[in-house]
């Protein structure tokens, strides 16, 4: 199980974390991701890898850091799910290919104004 650490100040290092848990113990590899929305929002989280076996730890760790604030956020400590792109009922590419069909908006206000 992955468990997603998040709502993060960009500052914030994975040694903060520990110290905010109090009892880390757990010995799992640790990811930090940084990245923007499409919004261009700055985003940062730790993703902490459990193995299957190891997910009493991790529901733990859910339950420990539950409401726990850092640098005045609340932390969103939940397991993370992971999203498939062959849920997307689009092709990956839809915005690069052209569109062949008529335009459903010619009949609304904004285009009439055009004319």
């Amino acid at each position: 199980m992955d468990v997603f650490i998040g709502n993060l100040p960009a500052s914030t290092s994975f040694n903060e974390i520990r110290q905010l848990h109090g009892h880390w113990d757990f010995d799992v590899p640790v990811t930090r991701v940084d990245g923007q929305d499409r919004r261009g929002k700055e985003f940062h989280y730790f993703l902490a890898h459990f193995p299957p076996r190891d997910e009493t730890e991790a529901e733990r760790l859910i339950q420990d850091m539950a409401g726990v604030s850092c640098y005045g956020r609340v932390l969103d400590v939940r397991e993370f799910i992971h999203r498939s792109y062959s849920n997307e009922r689009r092709a990956l590419d839809w915005r690069e290919k052209p569109w062949h069909k008529p335009e459903r908006r010619v009949s609304e206000r904004r285009e009439s104004s055009k004319h």
